[in-house]
């Protein structure tokens, strides 16, 4: 690839913005004067490629006349895009206005005669975009007015199309891929070191909007020329067309495929090498080109294209417009009128290649579907750009061309920004299904290198993945600012690909990464099985060290199912969630391994956490790490709830898990509120805010309150259940004393259809931990409401009321139930269940709540029982499913069953075991109207 004399290593967008989905608008007086982004490079190890370029971020520049920065400010709280979210840096400058701009200085060092400006400007009102013309001034003085379109921008995700790229309807909302890229060279004479250029909206301007990202600054050298031994394209009728593109093809531009392909043929025969010289050469329709064992140079990226012109909508499908084995191609660019990633749109890959020992050097790709999707033995990807790509960047696999292996392949020193997916992939297939069901299979790629690249800005996937294989080096890349997905990944992809059986990822910094691509609040760095959700496969002996993860909007570092993982000497900053995160939402992790040691996190938001593992069978060994402990368990927030009061659900005690809380899987999608990220969802619930969902037998979550006065609470309930749940929770004490017992819920009809349940619980005064067990799952709880001074012992509706039993021995009769002392009792005849006892209220009276006692100072005691009822003696309705009630001293010996109210004379307990004696005991046996 050519160069200038001062190449530039691309490691930060310049003095960008951190932040999320909600947009902060920033005055001219709160923003930094203008530095390229290599000013900053060393404060990040000088990772990723070495270019000619350098890149001005807008948000480091100095807006004028009113123009505003906008900035990504907290994480994404929809799986939904926005400018600010797809930009370098998650900020960009607005000019929305008549003589706003946004200005910078050259400090380069060296001429500037070539810009390449990221921007976006307004869709059609009925789609498929405009064109507009932004001005540029050098030193204050107009200079030119460069194009600008959103032709190849702006589709739409809403009414059912969530994550295509098809859709050009406005109307349908939530839009998606807002920036593109156009390039020019400068008129007149080059903008000199120490100048300043701006980029203004003059009146002759006429969208409605600028947005500003970035601008890419240069001084290419000059044109290559024809070299010894070559054929020109031109000799065989190829015909240059000069009219700028701006989105669209030139209608009036010549076809000079066929005329390609026959110099192609012809160097293969006469083995020279095929030469592009300057100018636009159109290839047009649906067929491609195709090359064997050749070199195909151009004049420099900057001057020789090959433009595909395909009809728009399309219905044929599209091979590469390169299909390539075994060549060498260098110096030149390659563009495309693709509307879209799929056929419809146009969409074909750029070059497809295979064989061995092939190469690719100095290639600038855009608006294709893929740059490089490539395949074989000892090929390599260096020096090239790739901007505006509608799915991957570069995808190394074992599929490409019909091949079988991809093996020793590198991948070096290249800058992709702005792709639809991966950036970079290592992707290794297992096997593909066919058509008529039967399967193909590939060979495990091996050694696969990805080494010194800038990956920015992916709208649509990672920026860089690694699916499969083994014997893989990740190593010094930059990745920055992934709208939607992981920044780094190693895994596998899918349920058809590649085991990951080793890798070694070692020096890269990944800053602004991670995101809500179906809520799923994904991390800035990855480990684990579970590529695009699948869950599936082994993920082994991943070697993790010296990485930097810096700013990610959720997690730094996650892991879902794996073994035998080193995450060693990595340092996370910033983190927007916890800083290293083991089964986090979304990434299951039943079982795996990992080595944790030598680890540093820092900059943690309250309530976050430095290392979690919200898996019980992933084995994680830590040792030496540099983080801040554990938060002790604590009220959310720092102060306790007040009882009487509400309890919200989503204000569980601080502590993570196995302290506050126990979950078996991380299942919530209200990121933004909690950094633990467990089981919230947002509730429609009157008052809004968020929901405990995803509940589960053995999950529980503490809350601290201050209890006013100490007495009996009626608990009001918030839950929502698509069916009745028996025995769905119950409340307990710091000492796991069960307060309410079981608690049933009534069907509320769906998930977030809400519903009240009714208990109650006798507490002490002062600050007490209360824990919500969950017994059953189904159900979805939004708050705890205790009430005081609504249970008073004149409503005890079972005093003095004739009762009966099953049996009972020695001088322990039935009625001792009724009669108000707490210290006699009944006891059923010895090594006889099932017995039972019960209180008849001589008529039908409805109650909701029946309270159980044995004598106060007895020891503790579990019994099991069912409550009934019935209305005429003889048919008993079950009013609580058989389950263990504990009896403890420390509460009195008292166990409160609630239930929904129910009119019934009989009130029966069947008592069917007694781990404290061979018998039913019942004390006192009180039934409470609602």
């Amino acid at each position: 690839m050519l160069t200038i004399s001062r190449p530039r290593r691309l490691a930060v967008a310049a003095v960008a913005a951190v932040g999320a989905m909600c947009v902060s608008v920033l005055p001219a007086a709160a923003t930094q004067a203008a530095l390229p982004s290599a000013a900053h490079a060393a404060a990040s190890a000088a990772v990723g490629a070495t270019t000619p370029f350098s890149v001005y971020e807008a948000e480091a520049g100095t807006p004028g006349g009113g123009a505003a920065v906008r900035s990504l400010t907290s994480a994404p709280t929809t799986q939904y895009s926005s400018a600010a979210l797809e930009a370098s840096g998650h900020s960009y400058v607005h000019l929305g206005d008549t003589g706003q701009s946004v200005q910078w200085t050259n400090t380069t060092g060296q001429p500037i005669s070539f810009l390449n400006v990221r921007a976006s400007i307004p869709d059609s009102a009925s789609g498929g975009g405009i064109t507009g013309t932004l001005n540029l001034y050098v030193n204050g003085v107009f200079r030119q007015a460069l194009n600008l379109n959103s032709k190849q921008t702006w589709v739409y995700e809403g009414n059912g199309n969530y994550n295509t790229s098809d859709n050009q309807n406005p109307a349908d909302g939530d839009p998606r891929v807002f920036w593109d890229e156009s390039h020019t060279f400068v008129t007149g004479a080059p903008i000199p070191a120490g100048a300043t250029f701006s980029l203004r909206k003059d009146s002759a301007n006429s969208a409605s909007f600028y947005d500003v990202d970035s601008v890419d600054v240069e001084n290419p050298p000059a044109p290559l020329t024809q070299p010894a031994n070559s054929i020109s394209i031109t000799s065989c009728g190829a015909v240059a067309d000069n009219t700028p593109t701006n989105g669209a093809a030139d209608s009036q531009a010549v076809d000079s495929r066929a005329a390609i392909q026959t110099c192609i043929d012809q160097a293969q025969s006469q083995g020279r090498t095929l030469w592009i010289p300057q100018g636009t050469f159109y290839v047009k329709g649906t067929a491609g080109l195709n090359a064997q064992g050749i070199t195909i140079a151009g004049a420099g990226l900057w001057y020789s294209t090959v433009y595909r012109d395909v009809p728009v909508p399309n219905s044929t499908p599209l091979a590469a417009l390169f299909d390539l084995t075994s060549c060498t191609v260098r110096d030149f660019h390659i563009d495309a009128n693709a509307v879209s990633r799929s056929t419809i749109g146009g969409d074909g890959g750029a070059m497809d290649t295979t064989g061995t020992d092939w190469l690719a050097d100095g290639i600038w790709t855009q608006h294709t579907m893929s740059g490089f999707w490539a395949s074989g033995t000892g090929g390599k990807v260096q020096n090239s750009r790739l901007t505006s790509i509608w799915a991957d960047g570069i995808n190394v696999n074992n599929v490409s061309l019909n091949a079988d292996t991809g093996n020793n392949l590198t991948v070096t020193d290249n800058f992709v920004r702005g792709t639809g997916d991966d950036a970079i992939a290592i992707n290794s297939v297992n096997y593909n299904t066919n058509s008529d069901g039967s399967q193909t299979f590939y060979k495990p790629m091996t050694n696969v290198t990805v080494s010194d690249n800038t990956s920015i800005a992916p709208w649509g996937g990672k920026g860089v993945g690694i699916y499969g294989g083994s014997g893989h080096q990740v190593r010094n890349n930059y990745i920055s600012d992934t709208a939607r997905y992981i920044g780094l990944g190693a895994g596998r992809f899918g349920v058809n690909g590649s085991d990951l059986l080793s890798a070694t990822v070692t020096g890269n910094t990944v800053v602004r990464s991670g995101g809500n691509a179906y809520s799923q609040g994904q991390p800035a760095l990855h480990i684990g099985n579970g590529g695009d959700g699948q869950n599936t496969g082994t993920v082994d002996k991943v070697t993790v060290t010296g990485n930097t993860v810096n700013d990610s909007l959720y997690d730094g570092i996650a892991f879902s199912t794996s073994t035998n993982t080193l995450l060693q000497d990595n340092t996370v900053n910033d983190p927007g969630r916890n800083g290293i995160a083991i089964s986090p939402s979304f990434y299951p992790a039943p079982t795996g391994s990992a080595t944790i040691t030598g680890n540093t996190v820092t900059g943690l938001d309250p309530g976050a956490s430095a290392f979690v593992n919200n898996s019980t069978g992933f084995v994680a060994t830590l040792s030496d790490n540099h983080w801040p402990p554990p938060a002790p368990e604590g009220p959310y927030g720092g102060t306790p709830a007040a009882v009487p009061g509400t309890v919200q659900a989503e204000n569980y005690d601080t502590g993570g898990q196995g302290v506050a809380y126990n979950v078996t899987s991380v299942n919530g999608n209200a990121n933004s509120y909690r950094a633990d990220g467990v089981d919230l969802d947002n509730t429609s619930d009157t008052g809004g805010g968020y929901n405990l969902g995803w509940t589960g037998a053995g999950q529980w979550f503490r809350y601290t309150v201050d209890v006013a006065t100490a007495g009996t609470y009626t608990v009001n309930l918030r839950i929502a259940a698509p069916s009745a749940v028996t025995g769905a929770l119950h409340l307990s004490d710091a000492s796991g004393t069960n307060l309410t017992g079981a608690v049933d819920l009534p069907v509320t009809g769906d998930w977030q259809t809400w519903g009240t349940a009714t208990t109650h619980v006798t507490l002490p005064a002062g600050r007490q931990t209360l824990t919500l067990n969950q017994d059953t799952g189904g159900w979805n709880f939004n708050y705890l409401d205790f009430t005081a001074g609504t249970v008073t012992p004149g409503t005890n509706l079972a005093a003095g009321k004739p009762t009966s039993e099953s049996s009972h021995t020695d001088v322990y009769p039935s009625s001792n139930v009724t009669d108000g002392n707490q210290g006699s009792y009944w006891e059923s005849a010895n090594n006889a269940f099932p017995q039972w006892v019960q209180v008849d209220l001589g008529s039908a009276r409805s109650a909701s709540r029946v309270v159980l006692q044995l004598p106060a100072g007895w020891g503790a005691r579990n019994q099991t029982l069912t409550l009934g009822g019935s209305t005429d003696g003889t048919t008993f309705t079950t009013l609580k499913s058989s389950a263990a009630y504990t009896f403890d001293p420390t509460t009195r010996n008292t166990v409160t069953l609630t239930f929904p109210a129910t009119t019934q004379r009989y009130y029966r307990a069947t008592i069917t075991a007694n781990n404290g004696w061979p018998a039913g005991q019942v004390s006192e046996f009180q039934i409470w109207a609602p």
